[in-house]
């Protein structure tokens, strides 16, 4: 009675501290943003006219083209935010991010894959070059125009990368971004632009090889740049460096092999029948599939950590103000959380279910602070002790009969 006497108004849910927001890409005090910003307005203008070239040559074509790639990308960009359970990227970045991909490092990528492809017919002949332009080229001149848009990115948030799932999360919607414009050259260009030719573009570039490209790539490439900014006291100099180079090998071999004549299972001439169309999915997994579980192995090694991580920074936290030992048992497994918000909208309404997904987040961010400070009484830190309790003061006010902790939890 007393918690229901004293509580404030409904609408007047707790502030949260400044910690408690993120990094925006708009840092203009920052000379990476400066740069990221000059060189994505430059290529965006020179990229918007190739795009309108192709809507010219073939309007239904590319029109069509970009509807597909939009049915590809969206859930792509679902599955990849899910990934990181803990920390939602800022939505501003990960804009960012996709934006490079499509226009900064496609730009940048044609003139250097150009460039490198009439040195390679000067050197070695037509014919060599023919066979193996492709892979001695693009995948060094893609992987670094598409690597330096996650390195500015961390040069103009470095909060927001800490962690391998970070790095991955970036890397992959820089790498999303470079398929989608990439892919419409090819339906465009290499497959005639006519809906038969973009619908079996479709198949052979995204329904047969969408797990094994760009987002593959880069998500690597991201993963490496994460290590070595994020390991700093945990790792020696060597080690970081070693595991990011190895990282970044891994993504432009497996482009090289993906490129390249090696291992070429791929059907001759047009794709008339059933078993050919089954043979460009036999001759993609052959080329893509090792390095596909390279990565997925990486992700649940990131995401062990996470869980870890967790753990172990809010170890010294259950008890105080901030935190109870059965919300940590919510914290650690996402589905608790969504099925105690979910509790929560059906017995208190949607702005409860809101506050307490503030709730949530703000116990995520007090780990973080707990992380960063190594203080526990560090200001910040006792500011988001402080933060969490209001807001769980505010659910007992509002939603007393709600449950904070799954229904398998001990009670109390």
């Amino acid at each position: 009675m007393m918690a229901t006497a004293a509580a404030p108004s409904p609408s007047a849910a707790p502030q949260r501290p400044r910690w408690g927001y993120q990094t925006s890409l708009w840092q203009v005090r920052q000379p990476a943003f400066w740069l990221f910003a000059l060189v994505l307005l430059i290529t965006t203008i020179f990229s918007i006219g190739i795009q309108a070239a192709f809507a010219d040559l073939t309007p239904g074509g590319w029109l069509l083209s970009w509807v597909l790639l939009a049915l590809y990308a969206v859930p792509v960009i679902i599955a990849v935010f899910a990934l990181d359970l803990y920390e939602r990227e800022p939505l501003s970045l990960v804009i960012g991010a996709l934006l490079w991909g499509a226009f900064a490092a496609t730009s940048m990528s044609i003139f250097a894959n150009v460039g490198w492809g009439i040195a390679l017919i000067d050197w070695f002949g037509l014919d060599f070059a023919g066979r193996w332009a492709a892979a001695l080229t693009a995948p060094f001149t893609e992987e670094i125009t598409k690597g330096v848009g996650v390195v500015l990115l961390y040069l103009i948030a470095r909060q927001e990368i800490d962690d391998l799932m970070d790095g991955f999360v970036y890397g992959a919607m820089v790498g999303l971004g470079f398929t989608v414009v990439e892919d419409v050259f090819y339906f465009v260009n290499v497959f005639g632009g006519d809906p038969g030719g973009v619908f079996q573009g479709f198949f052979v570039r995204v329904i047969a090889s969408g797990l094994y490209g760009h987002v593959l790539y880069t998500g690597l490439f991201g993963m490496g740049v994460a290590y070595f900014v994020s390991r700093r006291r945990d790792s020696t100099l060597g080690k970081r460096l070693g595991v990011a180079a190895l990282l970044i090998a891994a993504a432009i071999f497996a482009h090289f092999l993906w490129n390249s004549p090696l291992l070429d299972f791929f059907p001759a001439g047009e794709l008339d029948t059933a078993g050919e169309y089954l043979q460009v999915v036999v001759a993609t997994a052959a080329k893509g599939l090792p390095f596909l579980a390279v990565l997925f192995v990486m992700l649940v090694l990131a995401r062990r950590r996470e869980h870890r991580w967790l753990r172990a920074a809010l170890a010294s936290e259950v008890g105080k103000e901030g935190l109870r030992a059965d919300e940590l048992a919510v914290l650690e497994s996402p589905s608790a959380r969504r099925r105690a918000r979910r509790e929560m909208a059906a017995r208190a309404g949607p702005q409860a279910a809101q506050v307490l997904k503030r709730f949530q987040k703000a116990q995520i961010n007090l780990a973080m602070v707990v992380t960063r400070t190594h203080s526990e009484d560090h200001p910040d830190v006792v500011r988001q002790r402080r933060y969490c309790k209001q807001l769980r003061d505010w659910l007992i006010a509002y939603a007393p009969q709600t449950p904070l902790a799954p229904p398998a939890a001990a009670p109390g």
